[in-house]
């Protein structure tokens, strides 16, 4: 669950959550602007500043590409993947829903048995979602 002092950013022309701003301690008005997910989009910079990226890129994103610890193949239905098994190969993932608790993701090019399959991730995802395939 998105932690209570996130700051909540939404978006000035229709009211849209974009994102959430986190304090860094002991950094005075430093933020970091993070993703509904709970992932950072970059350092930390002045509130303002953070609050413009956020609204500027914050549900684009969520588009982006992801990696994600799964079994493969990904069973049918709904897996928690909160805990990842040692032999879970990172794999190219979409998301498919962000709320407040949880991120629904899939395969990004599912196989023909994965085509109703998709894990769970609790929402901060913290280092269980990564832009990139950790080495």
């Amino acid at each position: 669950m998105i932690p209570t002092q996130w700051e909540d950013v939404h978006r000035p022309d229709d009211g849209e959550l974009v994102g959430h701003l986190v304090a860094v301690p002991d950094a005075g008005d430093l933020v970091v602007p993070t993703s509904l997910a709970g992932t950072p989009l970059g350092r930390a910079r002045p509130r303002a500043e953070a609050a413009d990226l956020l609204v500027r890129r914050g549900l684009a994103v969520l588009a982006g590409h992801w990696w994600c610890q799964l079994p493969s193949p990904l069973p049918a239905g709904v897996l928690d993947a909160s805990i990842p098994e040692p032999d879970w190969p990172w794999q190219p993932v979409v998301l498919v829903e962000v709320s407040r608790t949880s991120c629904r993701l899939r395969p990004e090019v599912p196989a023909a048995e994965e085509l109703t399959a998709q894990a769970r991730l609790p929402v901060p995802v913290g280092d269980l979602l990564a832009e990139h395939p950790p080495a």
